[in-house]
């Protein structure tokens, strides 16, 4: 069982973002760009979003991006990062039913393992939707964990101190044979306050993931190890370019 709007709110940026370096995600953005070849100006969707931290250096690239994410809190954080600039825009939407005509934007970003939370149903029908609503020959960009990473870097349990001098605390399961992976996030207060939040997440292989966006609609596929164009390995997450 999980509890997304949960995980997905002050909880969020009180663990995963606080250990997130804005440096990072800015070095990140420009090489999305380079990876799916966008040209100035570009029409791109970033969903999830989250707190803008790929939206809003792609937008000061000069792409006109939009934000989705279901979590308002999230929204609003991306919000105040990113001030009074025309772009991003920002828009709270379910990527299974996004809130977009067909055919509007030139590219589709859907990174830092953000498929799996939904079952191989709701996945399905995501990469359905970003396939609608981008242009002929507009391309998709997932970035993931892959299951044989994984597998060969699973800790049962492991835990991180944030900023704050607060604790993540997260202990974990896999089933290898349905590739879900099941996680209990904790938050740990410096005053000993516990906040935990179960959540479940499906880890595709290269190969059945690739077939899924195949099977939505998406005829050309790159699979790379990172965002620089290294080939994937068991060393090194899942990126898929497709169009």
């Amino acid at each position: 069982m999980s509890d997304w709007d949960t995980v997905f709110d002050e909880l969020y940026l009180r663990t995963y973002a606080s250990l997130q370096k804005p440096e990072d995600a800015e070095a990140q953005a420009e090489a999305v760009a380079r990876l799916a070849g966008l040209e100035p100006g570009a029409n791109v969707l970033d969903c999830p979003c989250g707190y803008g931290r790929h939206t809003i250096p792609l937008a000061r690239a000069g792409h006109h991006v939009v934000g989705a994410d279901r979590s308002e809190v999230l929204l609003e954080e991306a919000r105040r990062r990113a001030g009074e600039a025309e772009w991003p825009k920002w828009v709270r939407a379910d990527y299974r039913e996004l809130p977009f005509e067909d055919a509007s934007f030139d590219c589709c970003l859907n990174l830092f393992s953000s498929l799996g939370y939904w079952g191989e149903e709701g996945d399905r029908q995501a990469l359905l939707e970003f396939r609608r609503v981008l242009r002929p020959g507009g391309r998709l960009v997932v970035e993931t964990m892959h299951r044989d990473r994984l597998v060969r870097i699973f800790r049962p349990e492991n835990w991180e101190e944030l900023p704050d001098g607060a604790l993540l605390v997260e202990r974990r399961s896999f089933d290898h044979a349905e590739g879900v992976i099941e996680t209990m996030h904790m938050l740990v207060e410096p005053d000993g306050t516990r906040k935990s939040v179960p959540y479940r997440l499906r880890l595709y292989t290269a190969t059945e993931l690739g077939r899924m966006v195949r099977e939505a609609g998406f005829e050309d596929l790159a699979y790379y190890g990172d965002y620089e164009g290294a080939p994937v390995t068991v060393e090194t997450r899942l990126v898929i370019v497709a169009s």
